[in-house]
Parts: structure tokens; C-alpha cells; sequence
């Protein structure tokens, strides 16, 4: 695969428009909590959210002096499904108020426990910040629950089961060496091979036909299941099949079914279940 042609078609590559490793922080941040749904349908979100951070001298200035009155004004007609502009404007005041100090969100993530445990601590801490800063969008919350909809969709919890893939593909973003130009590598805390794969429709149904679960759901259990069939390949490196899968089915390269003229030239096809 052409890692490089690839990442134009996916969430990292803006994180890659920029060159400093703040920026990239909070830039990968931004663009994992809207890559869901169409890459059709959430680049163009994005593209108008990074010119707007780009006007104020880059994604994590723009963060440090998010202003909640006119930011938050220049936000307000932004709509992607489920998600408004209150729910980017949030973000950044969450996101503000971890980076307190020059730090790295890397600091809010434990160092001495399972990655799932210390993944489902930085999302707590993002949530405890959310509702410290809503009042200043005018919102009336006491708790994570009261907070729009739209917003409670980018912090869900690993603790709770879900496969949380977006943050999973995040930490794989900081984690992982950039030596594909794909990840960036800009957290050293973390190994490699103690992330779990990202787990979202394309991943499993090709994991299904590869055989490496046997799960249905996009589930917590389920990307641990995968993550385990890969770490008996590469135990050094699991996730790094992952990029491929994802574009294998991204691309549309694969039908889900079987395919005469595709197919056969599949560089997984001796290993498929769909032949």
C-alpha cells in the first residue's frame, strides 16, 4: 500500500498540515473526534475548523487563547450531523484547560497501568474539564450527562465497553513511530505493542474475513480479540496492520464479497475467508 497517497484520504493527514508537535497534538485531538461517518462528509468540517485555528497561529494557539465570546462566534453556524459548534468550542476550552503550562495531554495519561485504563483516564479528565468550562458558553451543566449530545459523543469511555476507536486511532497517532508518515510518534511513555487496534466497520469486517475474530461487535472485547490475532504476527507492533485494513476497506479496494475481478489480485486473498 502507498501509505503516503492514503493518508490524503484519511483524519491524520490534518495533523500532518502542520509541523510543530503542539500543533500536531491538538490538531490529531480535533480531527479524531469528527472522523466518523464519510470521509466526504467530515473533511470539509475539518478543513473550515483548521483555517479557522490557522487565522489565530495554528490549532494550539488557537487552543491556548480560545476566547468564548468571539471563537466561539466563528464557530456557531458549524453543523456535521450530530455535532454543532458549540461542540468544537468546548472541546477547545477542554482541551485549554489541560494544556495548562506548556504541557502534553500525554501527561494526563497514567503510565502504570493497561493502556485501556489509562486511556479511560485522560477521557475523565477531558470530561471533568468540560464541565468546569461550560459555563462559559453559556451551558448549565453539573455533570457529564447535561452536556450536549453532540459533545458527550467524542469522550465515550473504554470502561464502558465501547471500542472506542477514534481515541484508540488517536493514541495510535502518538504512539506509534512516524517511520510509515503516517503516525507521528510523539509520545514516548507508551510502547507500540500495548495498543489495541482501532475497530470500526471496515476493520472488522475484514478481521471477520481474515479470521482473526469471530466477534460481530464493535466492542471493547472485540478489539482486544483482534489486537491478540495480530500480536502473534508482530507482538513487537500489532496495530500496525491497521492503517492498511481500515483503507483496504475505506478505498472500497474491498467488496465484502466475492469478487472475480478483484479478488485474486488482493495481496490478503490466500488468506481470506471469501473465496
Amino acid at each position: 500500500m502507498d501509505h503516503a497517497a492514503r493518508r490524503d484520504a484519511d483524519p491524520v493527514r490534518f495533523a500532518h498540515r502542520y509541523e510543530e508537535p503542539a500543533d500536531q497534538e491538538v490538531a490529531a485531538v480535533i480531527a479524531a473526534c469528527f472522523a466518523y461517518g464519510r470521509v466526504v462528509g467530515f473533511t470539509p468540517v475539518l478543513e473550515r475548523i483548521f483555517d479557522t485555528a490557522d487565522a489565530r497561529g495554528g490549532p494550539r494557539r488557537w487552543v491556548d487563547g480560545f476566547d468564548p465570546e468571539d471563537d466561539a462566534a466563528s464557530l456557531a453556524s458549524l453543523v456535521y450531523r450530530w455535532n454543532r459548534g458549540v461542540d468544537v468550542s468546548l472541546l477547545a476550552l477542554s482541551l485549554k484547560a489541560l494544556l495548562l503550562e506548556g504541557v502534553s495531554l500525554e501527561r494526563h495519561l497514567p503510565t502504570n497501568v493497561d493502556l485501556a485504563d489509562a486511556l479511560d483516564a485522560l477521557v475523565l479528565a477531558m470530561r471533568s474539564a468540560a464541565v468546569q468550562q461550560a459555563p462559559a458558553l453559556g451551558l448549565s451543566a453539573t455533570s457529564f450527562a447535561e452536556l450536549p449530545r453532540g459533545f458527550r459523543s467524542f469522550l465515550p469511555r473504554p470502561s464502558d465497553g465501547s471500542a472506542t476507536k477514534r481515541w484508540w486511532m488517536f493514541l495510535r497517532w502518538m504512539v506509534r513511530p512516524a517511520t510509515e508518515g503516517v503516525d507521528l510518534g510523539l509520545w514516548a511513555t507508551r510502547r507500540p505493542s500495548e495498543l489495541l487496534v482501532p475497530v470500526d466497520t471496515h476493520v472488522l469486517r475484514l478481521s471477520r474475513f481474515l479470521g482473526l475474530t469471530s466477534r460481530s461487535d464493535t466492542s471493547l472485547r472485540t478489539a482486544r480479540e483482534i489486537t491478540a490475532s495480530l500480536r502473534a504476527i508482530d507482538p513487537v507492533d500489532p496495530v500496525r496492520f491497521d492503517f492498511a485494513l481500515a483503507h483496504l476497506g475505506i478505498s472500497g479496494a474491498c467488496k465484502g464479497r466475492r469478487d472475480d475481478d478483484i479478488c485474486p489480485a488482493c495481496p490478503l486473498h490466500g488468506a481470506c475467508a471469501v473465496r
